[in-house]
């Protein structure tokens, strides 16, 4: 049995090894350095192991694929520093963080008020006016526990720019391996967007993780659709990205089917922008009207 080619055994065999506290504690003091070489010496005392033999078992364990050896000591490799940053952020914590609902904005279906809650691992926006859900999102227990309730929106949205801006990017959420994306409007894709016309697709090449977003949030970091919307009075820095409707909702129009093209139109009191996506929604052509 594999997942994605890989052995379950070796995955049990990774795992494994950093199931230990003595392990972990070597990590940890290791990612205290900030990527300096430490000794075997200093390192042994640090965790606090008085046994060498005992202290070199646990440590050759770990090497090469969460600590490196070198001329001048041990240091993290880039997975020894992902397992501290998981362990840190409470992905693999079994206590449940809980926030009480919060004011969240306006609803871009209905106008109503939107409250934001915490639960399973994920934020939820909602309406319970016209009970649409807005959006919801991975989010590490360590940043929803770190951020005051009142400030739980504000967070929230720059942590969904930000995933869409690397997912927009090319790049995995979860492994960080490469994706392509896909306008699905023309598949037999399920949309997951506001309207169909608008749903694209994020298949990882690596993991084979699959997420959808609207073709607004992707294109929103592009300098065309940036400087339109900053001149038009709106910063997507300070405003919620489920209240940025003229990007959201924006008229739409397959101007190509082979190859598959389609047209954005984002209207502001301060004119409009027109941008032209390929099938893959990148932004291959854009003018203001």
């Amino acid at each position: 049995m594999s997942i994605d080619g890989i052995p379950v055994s070796e995955l049990d065999d990774l795992f494994g090894s950093v199931a230990n506290e003595l392990r972990i504690s070597i990590l940890r003091e290791l990612w205290d350095r900030y990527g300096e070489p430490v000794s075997f010496t200093e390192l042994q005392s640090r965790v606090g192991v008085r046994d060498s033999g005992q202290f070199n078992y646990h440590l050759n364990v770990l090497v090469p694929e969460f600590v490196r050896k070198t001329e001048e000591g041990y240091v993290l490799t880039h997975t020894g520093k992902q397992t501290i940053g998981a362990a840190v952020s409470g992905y693999f914590s079994t206590e449940d963080v809980e926030v009480d609902s919060v004011r969240a904005g306006e609803c871009m279906f209905c106008g109503e008020e939107l409250t934001a809650r915490y639960e399973g691992g994920n934020v939820v926006i909602d309406c319970s006016a016209c009970e649409n859900l807005i959006t919801k999102m991975p989010v590490p227990p360590v940043t929803v526990a770190s951020t005051p309730r009142e400030n739980l929106p504000q967070v929230l949205g720059k942590h969904v720019l930000t995933l869409a801006h690397q997912l927009s990017r090319g790049f995995c959420t979860l492994c960080h391996g490469r994706v392509d994306s896909t306008l699905t409007v023309r598949s037999d894709e399920e949309s997951v967007a506001y309207r169909a016309a608008l749903d694209v697709k994020f298949e990882c090449r690596a993991c084979g993780d699959r997420t959808h977003l609207n073709a607004g949030a992707v294109v929103v970091d592009h300098p065309a659709v940036a400087s339109f919307l900053f001149d038009s009075g709106i910063d997507p820095r300070e405003t919620y990205p489920w209240e940025l409707l003229p990007l959201l909702d924006p008229e739409t129009t397959i101007t190509s089917e082979d190859p598959l093209e389609l047209e954005l139109t984002v209207r502001t009191d301060g004119g409009a922008l027109k941008l032209t996506l390929d099938d893959a929604a990148n932004v291959v052509a854009y003018a203001r009207r």
